[in-house]
Protein backbone atom coordinates (compact mmCIF):
# COMPACT_ATOMS: atom_id res chain seq x y z
CA UNK A 1 0.00 0.00 0.00
CA UNK A 2 1.20 3.61 -0.46
CA UNK A 3 1.46 5.89 2.19
CA UNK A 4 3.48 8.56 1.33
CA UNK A 5 2.89 10.70 -2.21
CA UNK A 6 5.96 13.26 -3.12
CA UNK A 7 5.12 15.42 -6.07
CA UNK A 8 7.73 17.52 -7.74
CA UNK A 9 5.60 21.51 -8.30
CA UNK A 10 6.85 23.11 -11.46
CA UNK A 11 5.47 21.30 -14.76
CA UNK A 12 4.34 18.08 -12.30
CA UNK A 13 1.27 19.26 -10.20
CA UNK A 14 1.26 22.86 -11.47
CA UNK A 15 2.08 24.06 -14.81
CA UNK A 16 4.46 26.52 -14.66
CA UNK A 17 3.79 30.23 -14.45
CA UNK A 18 0.48 29.23 -13.25
CA UNK A 19 -0.41 31.28 -9.90
CA UNK A 20 -2.32 27.76 -7.93
CA UNK A 21 -2.54 24.56 -8.06
CA UNK A 22 -5.67 23.64 -9.50
CA UNK A 23 -9.27 22.60 -7.42
CA UNK A 24 -9.03 18.96 -9.12
CA UNK A 25 -5.63 18.56 -7.30
CA UNK A 26 -6.69 20.24 -3.98
CA UNK A 27 -9.66 18.08 -3.74
CA UNK A 28 -7.39 14.95 -4.83
CA UNK A 29 -4.59 15.62 -2.04
CA UNK A 30 -7.16 16.11 0.42
CA UNK A 31 -8.80 12.70 -0.55
CA UNK A 32 -5.35 11.09 -0.50
CA UNK A 33 -5.07 12.10 3.01
CA UNK A 34 -8.44 11.22 4.30
CA UNK A 35 -7.62 7.26 2.84
CA UNK A 36 -4.81 7.42 4.76
CA UNK A 37 -1.94 8.53 2.38
CA UNK A 38 0.63 11.42 3.25
CA UNK A 39 1.20 13.65 0.28
CA UNK A 40 4.36 16.03 0.35
CA UNK A 41 6.16 18.41 -2.30
CA UNK A 42 9.26 17.24 -3.83
CA UNK A 43 10.61 20.18 -4.83
CA UNK A 44 13.39 23.34 -5.24
CA UNK A 45 10.78 25.89 -3.87
CA UNK A 46 10.78 26.86 -0.02
CA UNK A 47 7.84 27.01 2.53
CA UNK A 48 5.99 30.59 1.72
CA UNK A 49 6.54 30.06 -2.28
CA UNK A 50 4.29 27.04 -1.68
CA UNK A 51 1.96 28.95 0.68
CA UNK A 52 1.21 31.26 -2.75
CA UNK A 53 0.97 27.85 -4.75
CA UNK A 54 -1.36 26.12 -2.35
CA UNK A 55 -3.52 29.76 -1.80
CA UNK A 56 -2.41 29.94 1.89
CA UNK A 57 -3.74 26.55 2.72
CA UNK A 58 -0.34 25.10 4.65
CA UNK A 59 -2.74 21.25 5.11
CA UNK A 60 -1.45 20.47 2.09
CA UNK A 61 2.45 20.33 1.93
CA UNK A 62 2.79 20.06 5.74
CA UNK A 63 5.28 16.75 5.15
CA UNK A 64 7.32 17.13 2.40
CA UNK A 65 10.53 17.59 0.76
CA UNK A 66 11.61 21.41 0.58
CA UNK A 67 14.40 23.69 -1.02
CA UNK A 68 15.73 20.80 -3.21
CA UNK A 69 15.99 18.91 0.06
CA UNK A 70 17.40 21.57 2.18
CA UNK A 71 14.63 21.41 4.13
CA UNK A 72 12.99 18.52 5.24
CA UNK A 73 9.10 18.70 7.29
CA UNK A 74 6.90 16.49 8.81
CA UNK A 75 3.88 17.26 10.44
CA UNK A 76 4.74 21.06 10.03
CA UNK A 77 8.34 20.33 11.98
CA UNK A 78 11.47 21.19 10.15
CA UNK A 79 13.61 17.76 11.03
CA UNK A 80 16.19 18.52 8.37
CA UNK A 81 18.11 22.06 7.10
CA UNK A 82 21.37 22.12 5.74
CA UNK A 83 22.24 26.16 4.70
CA UNK A 84 24.29 27.09 1.90
CA UNK A 85 27.97 28.31 2.70
CA UNK A 86 28.47 31.96 2.11
CA UNK A 87 31.97 31.48 1.62
CA UNK A 88 31.17 29.51 -1.81
CA UNK A 89 28.80 31.97 -3.25
CA UNK A 90 30.94 34.86 -1.99
CA UNK A 91 33.99 33.22 -4.59
CA UNK A 92 30.89 32.17 -7.40
CA UNK A 93 29.40 36.07 -7.34
CA UNK A 94 33.54 36.58 -7.45
CA UNK A 95 33.81 34.46 -10.95
CA UNK A 96 30.61 35.94 -12.27
CA UNK A 97 31.70 39.37 -12.23
CA UNK A 98 33.34 38.52 -15.10
CA UNK A 99 30.50 36.86 -17.20
CA UNK A 100 27.80 39.28 -18.12
CA UNK A 101 25.21 36.71 -19.23
CA UNK A 102 25.00 34.34 -15.85
CA UNK A 103 24.07 36.00 -12.42
CA UNK A 104 23.33 34.65 -9.16
CA UNK A 105 19.95 34.67 -6.57
CA UNK A 106 20.26 34.15 -3.00
CA UNK A 107 17.36 33.42 -0.78
CA UNK A 108 17.82 34.18 2.78
CA UNK A 109 16.20 31.70 5.12
CA UNK A 110 13.72 34.56 7.06
CA UNK A 111 11.60 35.18 4.02
CA UNK A 112 8.30 35.71 3.92
CA UNK A 113 5.00 35.46 1.10
CA UNK A 114 6.78 38.38 -1.26
CA UNK A 115 9.96 35.91 -1.96
CA UNK A 116 12.51 38.47 -0.88
CA UNK A 117 15.88 37.43 -2.71
CA UNK A 118 18.93 38.86 -3.23
CA UNK A 119 20.30 39.65 -6.93
CA UNK A 120 23.82 40.12 -7.09
CA UNK A 121 26.10 41.78 -9.84
CA UNK A 122 23.34 41.33 -11.84
CA UNK A 123 22.74 44.00 -14.82
CA UNK A 124 19.25 45.54 -13.69
CA UNK A 125 17.53 45.08 -17.16
CA UNK A 126 18.22 41.70 -17.16
CA UNK A 127 15.93 41.21 -13.94
CA UNK A 128 12.49 41.82 -14.57
CA UNK A 129 12.12 38.68 -16.56
CA UNK A 130 13.11 36.26 -14.64
CA UNK A 131 11.21 38.65 -11.25
CA UNK A 132 7.72 37.93 -13.41
CA UNK A 133 8.87 34.17 -14.24
CA UNK A 134 9.68 32.82 -10.95
CA UNK A 135 7.62 35.54 -8.53
CA UNK A 136 10.57 37.19 -6.28
CA UNK A 137 10.75 40.54 -4.60
CA UNK A 138 14.49 41.42 -5.75
CA UNK A 139 17.22 43.54 -4.20
CA UNK A 140 20.55 44.40 -6.11
CA UNK A 141 23.56 43.43 -4.11
CA UNK A 142 27.34 43.71 -5.46
CA UNK A 143 28.19 41.02 -3.20
CA UNK A 144 26.34 38.02 -1.03
CA UNK A 145 24.70 39.18 1.79
CA UNK A 146 26.09 38.15 5.61
CA UNK A 147 22.55 36.07 6.12
CA UNK A 148 21.52 33.20 6.78
CA UNK A 149 20.71 31.54 3.28
CA UNK A 150 18.20 28.81 2.64
CA UNK A 151 19.15 28.95 -1.33
CA UNK A 152 20.76 29.97 -4.24
CA UNK A 153 19.85 29.94 -8.26
CA UNK A 154 21.50 30.93 -11.22
CA UNK A 155 20.07 32.68 -14.11
CA UNK A 156 21.51 31.67 -17.88
CA UNK A 157 20.34 35.34 -19.92
CA UNK A 158 21.86 34.55 -22.96
CA UNK A 159 20.42 30.40 -22.68
CA UNK A 160 22.60 28.45 -24.54
CA UNK A 161 26.05 29.86 -23.98
CA UNK A 162 24.91 30.84 -20.81
CA UNK A 163 24.36 27.42 -19.78
CA UNK A 164 27.64 25.89 -21.43
CA UNK A 165 29.70 28.25 -19.48
CA UNK A 166 27.38 26.92 -16.34
CA UNK A 167 27.66 23.32 -17.50
CA UNK A 168 31.78 22.93 -18.47
CA UNK A 169 33.63 26.23 -16.46
CA UNK A 170 31.48 27.30 -13.26
CA UNK A 171 30.09 23.75 -12.10
CA UNK A 172 33.69 21.68 -11.94
CA UNK A 173 35.15 25.02 -10.26
CA UNK A 174 33.11 24.34 -7.31
CA UNK A 175 33.03 20.46 -6.31
CA UNK A 176 31.31 21.05 -2.86
CA UNK A 177 27.99 21.87 -4.78
CA UNK A 178 25.59 20.57 -6.81
CA UNK A 179 24.31 22.57 -9.79
CA UNK A 180 21.21 21.45 -11.04
CA UNK A 181 18.74 22.63 -13.83
CA UNK A 182 15.54 22.22 -13.43
CA UNK A 183 13.87 24.54 -15.91
CA UNK A 184 15.63 25.79 -18.93
CA UNK A 185 17.96 28.76 -18.25
CA UNK A 186 17.84 28.11 -14.60
CA UNK A 187 20.01 26.47 -11.78
CA UNK A 188 19.27 25.11 -8.21
CA UNK A 189 22.34 25.15 -6.21
CA UNK A 190 22.66 23.20 -3.23
CA UNK A 191 25.43 21.79 -1.17
CA UNK A 192 27.35 18.46 -2.89
CA UNK A 193 25.11 15.19 -2.09
CA UNK A 194 21.81 17.12 -0.85
CA UNK A 195 19.00 16.89 -3.12
CA UNK A 196 15.38 15.53 -3.15
CA UNK A 197 16.68 12.12 -3.20
CA UNK A 198 18.71 12.67 0.74
CA UNK A 199 15.57 14.41 1.71
CA UNK A 200 13.47 11.55 0.69
CA UNK A 201 15.84 9.59 3.11
CA UNK A 202 15.35 11.36 5.92
CA UNK A 203 11.30 11.06 5.99
CA UNK A 204 11.78 7.11 5.30
CA UNK A 205 13.89 6.86 8.24
CA UNK A 206 11.75 9.04 10.49
CA UNK A 207 8.32 7.89 9.32
CA UNK A 208 9.40 4.32 9.08
CA UNK A 209 8.63 3.81 5.51
CA UNK A 210 9.74 0.95 3.56
CA UNK A 211 10.67 1.77 -0.37
CA UNK A 212 7.68 0.52 -1.48
CA UNK A 213 5.40 2.86 0.37
CA UNK A 214 6.76 5.66 -1.46
CA UNK A 215 5.68 6.48 -4.76
CA UNK A 216 7.69 9.90 -6.34
CA UNK A 217 5.91 12.19 -9.42
CA UNK A 218 8.57 14.04 -11.58
CA UNK A 219 9.09 15.47 -14.50
CA UNK A 220 12.99 17.49 -14.92
CA UNK A 221 16.17 17.00 -14.31
CA UNK A 222 16.48 17.53 -10.75
CA UNK A 223 13.74 14.72 -10.47
CA UNK A 224 16.44 12.27 -12.16
CA UNK A 225 18.34 11.83 -8.46
CA UNK A 226 14.73 10.88 -6.41
CA UNK A 227 13.58 8.78 -9.27
CA UNK A 228 16.94 6.65 -9.28
CA UNK A 229 16.59 5.75 -5.72
CA UNK A 230 12.75 4.78 -5.44
CA UNK A 231 10.90 1.99 -7.11
CA UNK A 232 7.47 3.86 -7.58
CA UNK A 233 8.52 6.95 -9.83
CA UNK A 234 5.93 8.28 -11.47
CA UNK A 235 6.53 10.83 -14.80
CA UNK A 236 4.23 12.73 -16.35
CA UNK A 237 3.52 12.76 -19.78
CA UNK A 238 5.26 16.10 -20.41
CA UNK A 239 8.45 15.18 -18.27
CA UNK A 240 11.90 15.25 -20.34
CA UNK A 241 13.33 11.92 -21.79
CA UNK A 242 15.94 11.64 -19.47
CA UNK A 243 13.22 11.49 -16.70
CA UNK A 244 10.56 10.03 -18.96
CA UNK A 245 13.23 6.61 -19.20
CA UNK A 246 14.01 6.47 -15.67
CA UNK A 247 10.50 6.42 -14.75
CA UNK A 248 8.83 3.09 -14.24
CA UNK A 249 5.37 4.42 -14.42
CA UNK A 250 3.66 6.88 -16.37
CA UNK A 251 0.53 9.26 -16.58
CA UNK A 252 -0.87 12.09 -17.97
CA UNK A 253 0.11 15.36 -18.47
CA UNK A 254 0.70 18.26 -16.04
CA UNK A 255 -1.60 20.19 -17.83
CA UNK A 256 -4.40 18.37 -17.63
CA UNK A 257 -4.22 17.36 -13.81
CA UNK A 258 -1.77 14.44 -14.19
CA UNK A 259 -0.99 14.06 -11.09
CA UNK A 260 -4.28 14.36 -9.00
CA UNK A 261 -5.70 11.77 -11.48
CA UNK A 262 -3.04 9.33 -9.95
CA UNK A 263 -3.97 10.71 -6.57
CA UNK A 264 -7.36 10.02 -6.90
CA UNK A 265 -6.85 6.32 -7.91
CA UNK A 266 -4.41 6.22 -5.00
CA UNK A 267 -7.00 7.13 -2.72
CA UNK A 268 -9.37 4.72 -4.11
CA UNK A 269 -6.57 2.15 -3.96
CA UNK A 270 -5.73 2.74 -0.39
CA UNK A 271 -9.33 1.31 0.65
CA UNK A 272 -9.81 -1.94 -1.58
CA UNK A 273 -5.95 -2.86 -3.25
CA UNK A 274 -2.12 -2.66 -2.26
CA UNK A 275 -1.46 -0.84 -5.34
CA UNK A 276 -3.63 1.57 -7.71
CA UNK A 277 -4.79 1.03 -11.27
CA UNK A 278 -2.62 2.75 -13.42
CA UNK A 279 0.27 1.27 -12.02
CA UNK A 280 -1.60 -2.34 -11.99
CA UNK A 281 -1.67 -1.58 -15.93
CA UNK A 282 1.44 -0.14 -16.16
CA UNK A 283 3.11 -3.34 -14.99
CA UNK A 284 0.59 -5.67 -16.77
CA UNK A 285 1.61 -4.05 -19.74
CA UNK A 286 5.60 -4.43 -19.33
CA UNK A 287 4.72 -7.85 -18.35
CA UNK A 288 3.24 -8.44 -21.80
CA UNK A 289 5.86 -6.74 -23.49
Amino acid sequence: MIRLALSDMDNTLIPFGNPHVSKRTLEAIADARAAGVEFGPSTGRDYHELLRFFQGDASAFQTGVMSSGKKVMIDGEIVSLSLIEHDSLERMAEMLKSVPDVFLVAYPADTDMTNPVWVIAADPEQVPVYQERFKFTPQMAEQVPEVPLIAATLAATSGRPACRFIDTKLSPAFPELDIVSPTPNWYDIVPHGVSKASGLHVLMDKLGLSDEEVVVFGDAANDAPIFREVTNSVAVANATKEVAALARYHIGACADDGVAVALEDIAQAAERTPLPEFMLEEDARTNCS
